[in-house]
């Protein structure tokens, strides 16, 4: 979940759990042992937030949708739900604008508050039957168009609530759709509100940084904020003026909160390090020199523990531990592309992250190996003699004005490298594909220029306007004699011939997504309501498959399986859609044999195992599924 904050994690009051939100549910792991028991809530996946009520009973959960549950811990049902905002349900392209940004529950479990880093409406609900109690800040609709965390805290007794607001003022910054732009950090201020009359009783100006997070003391006397620039504030509830504010603790963000006998502690976490400071007293405890990434915690750090992460582990320990305990787990990010090697050993998957990643087929639970460089996104070709290449444009001083190959298992320098031609406009490379048996590299970049070069004679073969903007997708034919490029917007899809460089202009312009046969006769198009399967020698349709009503305008993902009988598409997400399809077609009738539910969000790439019995998927929820095909196909 790298791509939303905060970091959904919580630990269970007991200290015996995690829960770890993402992107295809909530992951349960026991820490007496460091594994995992238990995955929650998987219909759309994608948990922005969660947290556990004071008592340990309940577990709520959000999402990108503004959908809020309560899960009862000890049966696993869920006992509520919740929407934020009722309106945005038959929107389209609204994902991600409700995301539920902090959920907290009040001190007796009663009530459940949620607020959103994209809007400025924060709700509270009856935990047990989801009845809206209030909604706070109802009168405006406008956005933030940046977003940020915004947490909440409830008084002790349960009668206060304090929640990060805008500053009215910015209102006037509102553009026609509703979202506001202005100066980074100005629109904070804390909010405090009764829940009894539903007044809001103070407004807190003097955080000038992002709050990081809030607390109000046990004792029922004061209320304390963490800053993103490290500094801490305390102010007094009778009166609301701020009492306290340490600048002395270092510039790291700094989440607070307060011991049972309402000391103030600040939890700090940089690149190398995490403390513990005794706020009064400057105190500092728990240092560890390590790197540790999104750092998570409940209020009681004497009975509870804190959770951090880094790409590929979890730390976790109490105040007090003299070292942290570890789970390793792998992050792979989203998977663009996917391949088997030509013997079915080896699972390569091109990730965000700029990471290569590999599997070992007959060894799946072990974790993958990497291959990583700082530099632009990888794509990879796997040659005949299973030799690995992977392409990527550089991003260093001329920022993708050079393409590098490099070949995996020998990877410490470039087997090649290009240098785009000097161009008045600064050109960057958005797509590159390497064709190992020929080897040539084909490239695209922002304004719609295709390149192809010949490694072995370190020539350009050809330089074609192929589109009018970003090149998004490249692909050769097996028998390297074809090359399809498609633009990001439109789409418009186009076929050349790779030794004259000339356009195939009957070649269907609107295809979304393109794979060739393992012959390299045809070619299969995601149309709007339909796939086409194009004839390159005879330049004709030869076959059109109906697609299903769910599936129209949503293909994005093809491949044909080795035998070239059968032809696999994945589904791109929409609003009504909980899990993405993946269906099988026999290509000679066209005939649906087995439909695949599984995947959260978008089909992003599909390839068959060289004996054709597996079929590889990657999706936006940054999982890989391997299906079983021996039920559905012919021997």
């Amino acid at each position: 979940m790298g791509d939303i904050t905060p970091q959904p994690i919580a630990p269970s009051p007991d200290g015996r759990y995690i829960a770890v939100g993402n992107t295809i549910g909530v992951w349960w792991y026991d820490l007496s042992t460091m594994t995992p028991v238990a995955l929650w809530d998987t219909r759309r996946g994608w948990i922005s937030t969660v947290a556990f009520s004071p008592n340990g009973k309940w577990l709520a959960t959000g999402d990108g949708e503004g959908i809020v549950k309560v899960w009862d811990v000890h049966s696993g049902d869920c006992i509520s739900q919740m929407q934020r905002d009722e309106l945005k349900k038959t929107e389209q392209f609204m994902f991600n604008t409700n995301l539920v940004s902090h959920l907290a529950f009040s001190p007796d479990g009663q009530y459940l508050a949620s607020s959103s880093r994209w809007d400025y409406v924060l709700y509270v609900w009856n935990t047990e039957t989801g009845g809206r109690i209030t909604k706070f800040h109802v009168e405006t609709n406008f956005k933030w168009s940046g977003g940020s965390p915004r947490p909440i805290a409830f008084s002790a007794d349960g009668n206060l609530l304090a929640c990060t607001m805008p500053d009215y003022s910015l209102l006037v910054c509102a553009d026609t759709n509703d979202r506001i732009r202005a100066p980074e950090h100005s629109f904070n201020y804390i909010a405090v509100w009764d829940l009894k009359n539903g007044e809001q009783i103070a407004c807190l100006t003097e955080p000038t940084d992002f709050t990081e997070n809030l607390c109000f003391s046990p004792c029922g006397q004061f209320l304390a904020s963490g800053g993103q620039k490290g500094v801490v504030r305390v102010w007094t509830l009778d009166d609301w003026k701020l009492t306290q504010e340490y600048h002395n603790y270092g510039t790291d963000p700094k989440k607070v909160f307060y011991s049972p006998e309402s000391v103030l502690y600040a939890a700090e976490v940089s690149d190398d390090t995490f403390a513990v400071w005794n706020v009064e007293s400057g105190e500092k405890s728990d240092t560890y020199l390590e790197v540790h990434h999104g750092l998570q915690g409940n209020h009681l750090p004497k009975e509870c523990p804190f959770v951090s992460l880094t790409e590929s582990e979890f730390k976790v320990w109490k105040v007090g531990d003299t070292q942290p305990k570890t789970l390793n787990y792998s992050y792979i990010g989203v998977p663009y592309s996917l391949a088997f090697s030509h013997d079915g050993k080896t699972l390569a998957a091109s990730c965000t992250g700029n990471t290569l990643m590999f599997w070992d087929t007959a060894n799946l639970p072990q974790p993958p190996s990497r291959f990583k460089k700082a530099r632009g996104n990888f794509t990879f070709s796997m040659s005949p003699l299973d030799k690995l290449y992977a392409t990527a444009p550089e991003q260093g001083t001329t920022k993708g004005q050079i393409i590098s190959v490099w070949k995996i298992g020998n990877d410490k320098v470039p087997i090649a490298s290009f240098t785009f031609p000097e161009q008045e406009n600064r050109v960057a490379l958005y797509s590159s594909v390497f064709a190992p048996v020929r080897n040539l590299i084909a490239c695209g970049d922002n304004e719609g220029t295709l390149y192809v070069w010949d490694v072995a004679q370190q020539k350009m073969l050809h330089k074609l306007k192929a589109h009018s903007s970003w090149i998004h997708f490249i692909a050769f034919s097996p028998n390297e004699k074809h090359l399809v490029s498609i633009r990001h917007a439109g789409p418009v899809s186009r076929m050349w011939d790779i030794e004259s460089g000339a356009a195939i202009e009957a070649f269907p312009n609107k295809a979304k997504h393109i794979a060739f046969s393992p012959c390299s006769t045809i070619a299969a198009c995601c149309g709007e309501k339909d796939i086409l399967f194009w004839d390159i020698v005879h330049r004709e349709t030869v076959k059109v498959i109906p697609q299903p009503k769910d599936s129209w305008g949503q293909l994005h993902a093809l491949a044909f399986s080795p035998c070239g009988r059968y032809l696999a598409s994945g589904t791109w997400w929409n609003v009504w859609m909980d899990k993405m399809a993946i269906r099988l077609w026999e290509v000679e009738s066209g005939k649906n044999i087995v439909t695949f539910l599984g995947h959260s969000s978008d089909i992003q790439a599909l390839t068959f195992s060289p004996d054709g019995t597996i079929l590889a998927s990657g999706s936006y929820d940054k999982t890989i599924l391997l299906w079983n095909l021996k039920p559905y196909i012919k021997s």
